[in-house]
């Protein structure tokens, strides 16, 4: 590896030195300095003949390579010709401002094209919703299914081949626990969603935690002097019948930029699980239907106003409120493992609800030093989470002949309240200059969650107070970091990036039951590095390198013990430590729609829900420990087809190689591979782009993934979409997951004893959406530009 790396460079560098292209890059502005977005720079020989076009982005710049030599640069718009000048191209060249007249500007043009439905950068992947088929009418969760690179199976989500992230809203990491995470994201619609980045690197900017990356959901806002609305509605059948009732409102005029969203909706599902336990000597076989409702409620608010024209303020607030009940009985089957016989059985009645409500809160000021893009921006967030959580159980064993077998009764009563505060603020610095791109910041975070669980013994039907799992547990986090970064472009070809992220971490944990504190502290540095080279308009070439950290949910640390039958318990681990993660990856872009790259990933201290099985009791532990030390390699390519206007297809796979080495007695080290292959496309019917046709496809090979090994699956969706009245009227139809083949086989090991485990979600169904959008994109207003844009959607949490 050491010796392949300076190779790989000299050779790059052979290329650059011998190549004789420069670059022409410049920014397209109005009379009043604003960016104008989809203006062509058209680089001409001789007055006629295109060389090089290149299109102006939503800040108005472009950039473009080319040849040695003399050069007519037109820049125009739909025919209309703005500007012309004479290009020598000797050397790399900055043209700066180009100002359109305001006489000849186009206003109220409609683009007629749609935005690319997927765009490469150096580190994220950007994924534009509004442009997806399958994505439309549903939920934030469903439009992560149909997101490329992303994978959603059981409401866990994450990047195929790396693993679980983290998820956050408009730059705004979410620290809710994972059980939740999946409530919380089907109560935004899609409809309210630009784009969905996924982040395998992120920069020092951002937070440093999440081993795998992040996932970033930008919500929409309206365009400069417009107003829009959309209100919608959707009806979804599975096993049960559900609906959706949405709507979503955007006004931007002068300084004043306002948002409005709500969303309501209910769903009934009845999921299965199906598990096996093979102890030496009895096989125990578990089945459970689970009936449960889902309510949820979501309403979201912003508010940005331009106090100066050097700066700007705004709030953001979202709430999210989930009503979950379910019930369920599971009926377990203890077997002789030899005649396979039955000895006995356990049945049990279980009903369970709880409600968490989640509220965000944003402050964020955002200052212009000047007309170069200096700027300083200050956050303070506030973020509250309340969750009850109320579960009853009850049972007996049963003989053979499934007669109660005396004196085996069992009941219980478990109460839970569950708060989690949090109020963090931080200041960011953007520096452009010449000769580099400088940024910096600080960033302070308190977090104090509190847990008061209350069990009953209910075994003769009066509750009793048990204060043996009584407890109260309280969990308090200071974060504070300072982050640096500078990323500069040496010539047309290459261009580098470095940053460093410390962060210090102080964390006490007390527990009433057990009158126990654990505290930790500590400081990390978490360095990022981009590298990359582009030798011409149609291949680009980046190594990068990040350094992560994981830290534990904030239940896994909660020491109480919860059970929920005599033969099965959860308990939590107040020494549970974070995890490590150095993150390598080389990647290879051409033509901006064929993607490929081999990736390293190295996990020190690697922790995990694991259930352990003691076979001498037949009781099953479910705790979190670091178990092991791990490390993967792999490969993962996609390919944009967009040859056709009607079509656009993202096709991909991905395969790895994982090893865990195991730090304790209760799981043996294993290593093994898995691959993953997945196809989405898109199809426009017609000429005036008012039928669209969407089909995801996506197969997961059998194969290892960390101590599991899972069979294979497959997932198919397929979807259509009507436009009328003007295509303001949206009518969507889409059936999913239609093979009904989401019912993976898991099997691993346990303190040496196999369990088996198939589960399904009730994925199945299809969903019927409608909605409207009308609105003014010509509310007649004098233009202002923020400036900013870019910095804002970049602050963080």
């Amino acid at each position: 590896m050491k010796q392949i790396i300076p190779l790989f460079v000299a050779i790059l560098f052979h290329l650059h030195v011998f190549g004789q292209q420069f670059s022409l890059k410049g920014k397209v502005v109005n009379s009043r300095k604003a960016p104008v977005e989809f203006v062509y720079a058209n680089l001409m020989k001789n007055d006629s003949t295109l060389i090089r076009q290149a299109l102006s982005d939503s800040t108005g710049h472009f950039f473009m390579l080319a040849e040695k030599g003399n050069y007519r640069l037109v820049i125009a718009q739909f025919g209309t010709r703005f500007t012309s000048q004479e290009v020598v191209l000797n050397q790399n060249i900055d043209l700066g401002n180009i100002e359109i007249n305001e006489t000849t500007e186009l206003r109220g043009v409609t683009i007629s094209g749609r935005k690319k439905i997927i765009e490469q950068k150096v580190d994220r992947l950007v994924f534009n919703v509004e442009n997806s088929v399958v994505a439309t009418g549903g939920t934030a969760l469903d439009a992560l299914k149909a997101t490329p690179t992303v994978r959603v199976q059981n409401d866990n989500i994450s990047i195929v081949g790396k693993g679980e992230v983290l998820v956050m809203i408009d730059d705004r990491l979410q620290r809710i626990p994972q059980e939740d995470l999946a409530d919380f994201l089907k109560s935004i619609p899609s409809a309210n969603i630009k784009s969905i980045e996924v982040i395998t690197t992120p920069p020092a900017k951002y937070e440093a935690e999440g081993n795998s990356g992040l996932i970033n959901i930008k919500l929409k806002s309206a365009k400069t002097n417009s107003w829009n609305a959309n209100i919608g509605t959707s009806y979804t059948q599975k096993t049960y019948a559900g609906g959706n009732l949405q709507g979503l409102f955007n006004f931007n005029r002068d300084k004043l930029s306002l948002q409005a969203s709500f969303n309501k909706g209910t769903q009934k599902l009845l999921t299965t699980s199906d598990s096996q336990i093979f102890y030496p000597n009895e096989l125990w076989n578990e089945e459970i239907r689970n009936k449960s409702k889902n309510e949820v409620l979501s309403l979201g608010f912003g508010l940005d106003y331009k106090l100066t024209n050097k700066w700007t303020t705004g709030i953001k607030y979202l709430n999210s409120l989930t009503d979950k009940e379910s019930a369920s009985q599971p009926f377990t089957s203890r077997l002789d493992q030899a005649t396979k016989t039955v000895h006995s059985y356990v049945l049990s009645d279980v009903i369970a609800n709880n409600k968490p409500e989640m509220n965000s809160l944003n402050w964020y000021h955002s200052f212009s030093l000047d007309s170069l893009e200096k700027n300083i921006t200050v956050n303070f967030d506030y973020f509250n989470y309340r969750k009850k959580d109320f579960r009853s159980f009850n049972g007996n064993e049963l003989d053979p002949q499934k007669e109660i077998i005396q004196n085996t009764f069992f009941s219980s009563i478990n109460n839970n309240l569950n708060k989690i505060k949090n109020y963090s603020g931080n200041i960011d610095v953007s520096l452009p200059y010449k000769w580099a791109n400088v940024s910096f910041g600080a960033k302070f975070s308190y977090t104090n969650t509190n847990n008061d669980l209350v069990v009953y013994n209910n075994k003769t039907g009066i509750p009793v107070l048990d204060t043996n799992q009584s407890n109260i547990f309280n969990y308090r986090e200071h974060n504070e970091a300072l982050y640096f970064s500078t990323s500069k472009k040496i010539n047309a070809q290459w261009e580098t990036q470095i940053g460093f992220r410390m962060e210090a971490t102080q964390t006490e944990g007390y527990s009433g039951n057990l009158n126990q504190t654990n505290k930790n502290n500590y400081i990390k540095l978490f360095p990022t590095a981009y590298i990359t080279y582009v030798p011409n308009d149609n291949n680009s070439f980046s190594l990068n390198y990040s350094r992560r950290i994981r830290r534990p949910d904030f239940d896994y640390l909660n020491p109480f013990v919860i059970k929920t039958s005599p033969y099965y318990y959860s308990e939590g681990n107040p020494f549970l430590k974070p995890s490590y993660i150095n993150n390598l990856e080389f990647s290879y872009i051409r033509k901006q729609n064929w993607a490929s790259s081999v990736y390293f990933s190295q996990v020190t201290d690697f922790g995990q829900q694991l259930s352990i099985v003691d076979a001498s009791t037949n009781i099953t532990k479910s705790t979190p420990l670091n178990y092991a030390n791990t490390y993967q390699i792999g490969f993962s390519t996609y390919y944009n087809f967009k040859k056709w206007s009607w079509w656009n297809s993202v096709t991909g796979f991905n395969v790895n190689y994982q090893n865990v080495k195991s730090k304790t007695s209760l799981i043996q080290s294993i290593d093994g591979g898995n691959g993953y292959f997945y196809t989405n496309n898109d199809f426009t019917l017609n000429q005036s782009k008012s039928i669209f046709f969407g089909l995801n496809y996506s197969l997961q090979l059998p194969g290892r993934y960390q101590i599991f090994h899972i069979s294979s699956l497959n997932m198919l969706d397929a979807s259509m979409k009507f436009l009328f009245l003007k295509k303001n009227l949206s009518l969507t139809i889409t059936g999913e997951d239609l093979l009904n083949a989401q019912k993976p086989l898991i099997s691993y090991q346990s303190n040496g004893i196999a369990n088996n485990i198939k589960s399904y979600g009730d994925t199945r169904g299809f969903r019927v959406a409608l909605s409207f959008k009308f609105g003014n994109i010509n509310l007649k207003s004098k233009d202002r530009n923020f400036g900013n844009e870019d910095e804002r959607n970049r602050t963080n949490l």
